[in-house]
């Protein structure tokens, strides 16, 4: 008998990777979103619908869960929300997005359901150490990217965001609640040839968030005319490789795996 697994899912590629790797390793995945997607058999949930999901891992017997669903941060601030996650959000009292994610994680293990982490399921696409693109960063790029490794630490470390946009030493934006390609959208009404350095946060559950960038990253880095993107090697996912780096070939774009060490000769 095929093992069930529970994958939570969102529109978009992230998820639809998710459930054809976890096809690949044998298992067959129970869609669970907070929004129709269009995945065939999801089981679609009011927000936060904590009671009705753990009814539904009853019912088909699943024992190991996934999350592969985007949930934007704003949307733990709306009135419209399962009465069980409303409860489950009093008891939480922190409304950092982190914190509710890991009280979720201890709250579904200590009912004896393992999370899945997300390195297992995309293990092939994880980040390497290395220079992606035809085009090598120049010595005034390499000072950028050390400059925004640097930054975008300490942001992470403070909870603010996990990417930062440089040029010239100079910070052009933070990311913040809106994610990263709007703070690249923003970034490019006021700058153009800049730098974007994305990292994970300190102590960040690999088992549930790692930073991920895919091609509308990528498109809309170049439509706001940016010119390159540094991200954190062995701890980022880069969905659709060949396709991301076929683009940003294409259109002068470099991409750089790092680990914040100092940089060498044979990059």
């Amino acid at each position: 008998m095929v093992e069930k697994i529970g994958i939570f899912v969102s529109k978009d590629e992230f998820s639809k990777i998710a459930i054809d790797q976890l096809i690949s390793m044998g298992y067959k995945p129970v869609l669970f979103s907070f929004k129709k997607t269009g995945f065939p058999e999801e089981i679609v949930l009011k927000f936060g619908d904590i009671e009705n999901f753990m009814k539904c891992v009853s019912m088909y017997s699943i024992k190991k869960i996934v999350f592969a669903g985007k949930i934007n941060a704003p949307d733990i601030f709306k009135k419209n929300m399962a009465q069980s996650g409303i409860e489950f959000l009093k008891a939480t009292k922190d409304l950092c997005p982190e914190k509710i994610l890991k009280n979720l994680v201890k709250f579904i293990t200590e009912n004896g359901i393992e999370l899945m982490s997300l390195t297992e399921v995309f293990r092939r696409y994880i980040a390497e150490e290395k220079i992606y693109t035809n085009i090598k960063p120049d010595e005034s790029q390499w000072k950028d990217i050390l400059f925004g490794w640097n930054i975008a630490k300490n942001i992470a470390h403070l909870g603010i965001g996990q990417a930062v946009a440089v040029k010239n030493g100079m910070v052009i934006a933070v990311e913040g609640i809106e994610g990263t390609d709007k703070m690249i959208e923003r970034a490019g009404r006021y700058s153009k040839d800049f730098t974007i350095v994305k990292v994970i946060k300190d102590n960040q559950d690999i088992r549930f968030d790692l930073p991920t960038i895919g091609k509308k990253t990528i498109e809309n880095l170049i439509r706001a005319g940016g010119k390159v993107l540094a991200i954190e090697a062995g701890k980022t996912i880069m969905l659709e490789p060949e396709i991301i780096i076929n683009i940003a070939d294409r259109n002068n774009l470099i991409i750089a795996g790092i680990t914040g060490k100092e940089i060498m000769d044979d990059y």
